[in-house]
C-alpha cells in the first residue's frame, strides 16, 4: 500500500479550550498553507520564492 496523502490539517487531538479555558476569549478562525516544492522565479509570489522590497523604501516594522 502506499503513503496516504493529507491535504487538510488533520482534527486536533485535544480541545486546547478546554483544557486551559483562559485561552477559548483568544480562538480566531486561521488558514494553514500547504506549500508545495517547486521552482520560482523572481517574478513569483513571495510565498514560493524570495521576497522583493524596494531599496528606498523602509523595511515595515
Amino acid at each position: 500500500m502506499g503513503t496516504v496523502l493529507h491535504r487538510t490539517t488533520l482534527p486536533r487531538p485535544y480541545d486546547a479550550a478546554a483544557v486551559v479555558p483562559e485561552l477559548a476569549p483568544l480562538a480566531r478562525t486561521a488558514t494553514r498553507l500547504h506549500p508545495r516544492p517547486g521552482s520560482p522565479t523572481p517574478r513569483d509570489s513571495s510565498i514560493g520564492g524570495p521576497l522583493l522590497w524596494p531599496a528606498d523604501e523602509p523595511w515595515p516594522h
